[in-house]
């Protein structure tokens, strides 16, 4: 019979977390799939952002989002306005064409739904959320996690950087219809100062008036000055990587612009390196039990330690 003591079960639990975490590490940002519509944009190849994740209320999609562990997914506090009601909301993994389900997409139930406790409204700071699904997703070729940064150094995504942001939110800021497949767009991150003064050009009604400051430093502005590429309506939530040594980081979750695509009103991205303590705090204090089976991983990982304390 296997006899533990304390210590030892302290050890045996840090290390087994530990395991499970580091696989979950060497798990994210390597999609399977990469080719080098969102305004402007093209169509994506099916699993080249196995991340991506389609919010939905009710069935209808009204957000993207990230999926950044087994069981969660990053996306934007304005997703979740009023009272939440859970069993509206579901969370499509492997999702590509909105009206045509691969037999590989998985749809989940929302277990907890996390909005930041400083958000105030659309278009402030702290437009960010976490979603726990109701049970751990099992990782495949379409559903694979995005790594978060490793650092809250807001420079490791400098600016001129080019990065990518996915959804599918409307192509064109004349017409009310979302995407029908997965879009992809190439953008250029953008100085927060210099957005800022972007904001202020009187070119249009939307000009801020003068020293109202729009352009936060826990903000990513991107896009381009000239406008005509860009996020709109649909695409809020969603996914803003970049890729750095061969592996793709969430950078931005797409928060609010002024109307889609326009010269001077580049999208707003929320910052994910100003909330990384905020989203890992969160994610440690909110794990529930599940009654899923130990991976293989760990159960061999038990076993060992077994033989090495008996």
């Amino acid at each position: 019979m296997l006899s533990l003591c304390c210590s030892q079960i302290v050890l045996l639990l840090l290390l087994l977390r530990g395991a499970e975490n580091h696989s979950a590490q060497k798990a994210c940002g390597f999609p399977h799939v990469f080719s080098p519509r969102i305004i402007g944009g093209k169509k994506a190849e099916e699993g080249e952002w196995p991340w991506q994740v389609s919010i939905r209320r009710n069935r209808l999609h009204i957000c993207g989002g990230s999926l950044i562990s087994s069981q969660w997914v990053l996306t934007a506090a304005h997703c979740f306005e009023g009272v939440l009601n859970l069993h509206e909301y579901q969370i499509n993994l492997g999702e590509y064409d909105l009206p045509k389900p691969v037999p590989s997409m998985v749809s989940s139930a929302v277990n907890q739904i996390i909005v930041h406790p400083y958000f105030a409204g659309d278009g402030l700071s702290a437009d960010i959320a976490l979603v726990r699904l109701e049970e751990p997703v099992n990782f495949s070729r379409t559903i694979l996690p995005v790594c978060l940064p490793n650092s809250s150094d807001p420079d490791i995504f400098p600016v001129g950087m080019a990065c990518w942001v996915t959804g599918w939110g409307q192509i064109s800021p004349d017409v009310n219809m979302v995407a029908r497949t997965l879009q992809e767009l190439e953008v250029l991150i953008i100085d927060v100062e210099a957005c800022n003064e972007m904001y202020h050009n009187e070119s249009d009604s939307y000009a801020m008036p003068e020293g109202y400051r729009l352009i936060y430093k826990d903000m990513i502005c991107a896009g381009y000055p000239e406008g005509k590429k860009d996020t709109c309506q649909g695409d809020s939530g969603g996914p803003l990587v970049c890729e750095l040594n061969g592996t793709w980081y969430l950078a931005g979750v797409v928060s609010f612009g002024f109307e889609c695509a326009k010269p001077s009103r580049p999208g707003i991205y929320t910052r994910v390196t100003s909330f990384m303590n905020w989203i890992q705090h969160t994610m440690e204090q909110n794990v529930a039990p599940s009654g899923r089976a130990i991976s293989d991983t760990l159960l061999l990982l038990l076993l060992a330690l077994t033989n090495v304390l008996l």
